[in-house]
């Protein structure tokens, strides 16, 4: 009788404390001494996150990634969500062109949170060639999803719980110099005051 109460502690300790790691927030820890900085921003949708990558004053492209079927062709079932999080399935990414000086307001209308993260622009500009050079492929299959008004192609790395839209948001975030600390499943994200 006392083993079994023994393990039923442990078991709960054990769930308090993996449900608050997982539950606490992933902080984005932005580059420091940037010599020629430039305004990203992160979307927090609840469950997925988007980046906001700026090309000009005026214009800014939305990345997003997901399941190919899910995401980019709107099969929302039960059995390809299931599919979609415990199997490698094609992953598809996102664009979608948006006006920057009204991005703030559109993203607060939204359930949605906005974060403004300050990088180098010389990275801004190498993930936007790396991201769109997926959108030039000569061939490449286009979906135009009128429920998210993004155009998705096929992208190279597979889909599952373990990579999802949040883990490709942070391998980005990484690739713009930031540092990401923290259990990433879903989007909760923060920035570092640091």
């Amino acid at each position: 009788m006392k083993t079994r109460r023994f393990a039923f502690f442990v078991l709960a300790i054990t769930s308090v404390i993996l449900g608050g790691w997982i539950c606490s927030p992933v902080t984005i820890i932005p580059p420091a001494n940037l010599i020629n900085p430039v305004s990203i921003y992160l979307v927090d949708y609840g469950f997925h996150g988007r980046l906001v990558l700026p090309i000009n004053r005026d214009k800014c492209l939305e990345y997003a990634y997901g399941d190919w079927r899910y995401f980019a062709l709107n099969q929302q079932d039960w059995l390809t969500g299931a599919a979609a999080l415990f199997l490698p399935t094609q992953g598809a990414l996102g664009r979608k062109l948006k006006n920057c000086d009204r991005f703030d307001l559109l993203a607060t209308q939204k359930d949605s949170s906005l974060l403004s993260i300050t990088v180098e622009k010389a990275k801004v500009d190498r993930l936007l060639k790396v991201l769109n050079s997926y959108f030039d492929r000569p061939a490449t299959l286009q979906i135009k999803n009128s429920h998210t008004g993004m155009t998705l192609v096929p992208y190279d790395r597979t889909y599952t719980v373990i990579h999802n839209s949040n883990h490709e948001l942070v391998r980005w975030l990484q690739d713009l110099g930031c540092r990401v600390e923290g259990f990433v499943l879903w989007a909760n994200f923060q920035i570092s005051d640091q």
